[in-house]
């Protein structure tokens, strides 16, 4: 009898534990299992849990959580994918490090400006880059707390830095960010307007100077003889034209560099426009008995041009093939075709440019060894400057060939097909 009470006893002890292991304990184990897998970014093949009404809720309630897992992995890499895409398109480099100098971010723009391969996140600052400029930046972002601005030279580049430090939510800086704006051409504009207005203001002042020595002559002697008298005044209408011939070549260049140049286009015919040329200039050409020879090709098609402007450009050609001429000098207007573009030249055989200055001839304010140059034929240092961009305009360029003692010969290069607001225009000078 004790027997089978004890068998009974064993019986329901190991029936209890089964149930209890079946009920209580394997869930668990399953559960841990389901969140192991769900931990690892996994979805799990199946969220049923063997078990009662609690396991079964467990294993729904894990389903939803993977579910808003997976969702919220997807709209974190979606964001990634998003800050990577706008990091990689912009032109400025980014460089963002943590309070300690370890690198968090860098785009492709930061690595190609220091001549990188892949950083890797918590790289330290100091073993990519070494550079005074940019650690003085960062620790005084780190320690001000507000934006630093500063300036780097790099492989003959002009770099802007601005630096900002970035804090959490407790307010407390956690790292600096920096942008890297290349401003190389800002400061070739700055320079070049300093330049210009340098070329100005020296252009002004020397017929300025030369007017008010003059006027302060006659006020206090004003018992000046009629010759001294002549020379005098003269010598002042000189430099008032002078001053005149500034004053309107920098209208004309201004107005040229304007977004509204207002170019008024039409068809010309380079047969007559040349012989108009001539006869303007028979005067001046007769004054230093300068032979002229016209060429221009039979077969050449008319050209959309504005015609003063054509006519203000090769007027310049002119006017400078005719002052630097030798008296009986040869001067030869040329039309030609080249392909799918107009030349037209301006030659003589005067006095010639150097191989040094050629380059630059088209520069504004530019001119040639003084030294070789008389006083009274020198210019504004504009007509050339000028000459490049009424062909810019016209969506051509300008060449120039030169010997000294030799002559020059300037060229107007203009498309047949001309498109003035064509964005890929040629230029070549």
């Amino acid at each position: 009898m004790s027997w089978l009470l004890l068998c009974a006893t064993v019986s329901l002890t190991i029936a209890f534990v089964l149930i209890a292991w079946r009920k209580w304990i394997a869930p668990w184990e399953e559960v841990e299992e389901l969140v192991v897998e769900i931990g690892r970014g996994e979805r799990p093949s199946t969220f049923l849990i063997d078990g009662g009404v609690q396991a079964q809720r467990i294993g729904l309630r894990l389903e939803k959580v993977s579910a808003d897992l997976q969702q919220l992995n997807k709209q974190i890499a979606k964001r990634e994918s998003g800050m990577q895409t706008i990091f990689s398109a912009m032109h400025d480099a980014l460089l963002v490090v943590d309070s300690n100098r370890h690198v968090i971010l860098a785009n492709d723009m930061f690595r190609k400006l220091f001549g990188l391969p892949e950083i890797s996140e918590g790289t330290t600052l100091l073993e990519i880059v070494r550079d005074a400029t940019l650690d003085r930046v960062i620790e005084d972002a780190l320690a001000r707390g507000g934006p630093v601005r500063s300036e780097l030279a790099l492989d003959g580049s002009q770099v802007e830095l601005d630096a900002v430090a970035m804090r959490n939510n407790a307010g407390e800086i956690t790292g600096a960010m920096v942008l890297f704006h290349d401003i190389t051409e800002l400061k070739k504009i700055d320079q070049v307007r300093r330049d210009f207005v340098a070329n100005v203001s020296h252009e002004l002042r020397t017929p300025l100077s030369i007017l008010r020595g003059y006027i302060e002559t006659l006020r206090d002697s004003p018992e000046t003889s009629r010759e001294e008298l002549s020379r005098i005044l003269s010598v002042m209408e000189r430099h008032s034209k002078r001053l005149d011939l500034l004053a309107e070549d920098l209208l004309t260049l201004a107005q040229l560099e304007s977004a509204n140049p207002n170019l008024q286009l039409d068809d010309v015919d380079l047969s007559s426009f040349f012989g108009e040329l001539i006869r303007d200039w028979e005067k001046k050409l007769a004054n230093k008995q300068l032979n002229v020879t016209v060429d221009v090709a039979p077969d050449l098609p008319t050209i959309r041009a504005d015609r003063g402007r054509l006519q203000e450009a090769l007027y310049n050609l002119l006017d400078n093939a005719v002052k630097y001429s030798r008296e009986h000098g040869e001067i030869t207007l040329v039309a030609r075709r080249r392909d799918q573009q107009i030349v037209l030249s301006v030659s003589d055989n005067g006095i010639g440019i150097s191989k040094d200055d050629l380059p630059r001839i088209f520069e504004r304010f530019y001119r040639v060894d003084k030294a070789r140059t008389p006083e009274n034929i020198r210019g504004t240092g504009l007509g050339l400057a000028i000459v490049k961009h009424i062909a810019q305009l016209h969506g051509g360029h300008v060449e120039a060939e030169s010997e000294l003692g030799k002559g020059t010969t300037i060229r107007v290069v203009l498309p047949i097909a001309q498109n003035p607001n064509d964005e890929n225009r040629i230029t070549k000078l």
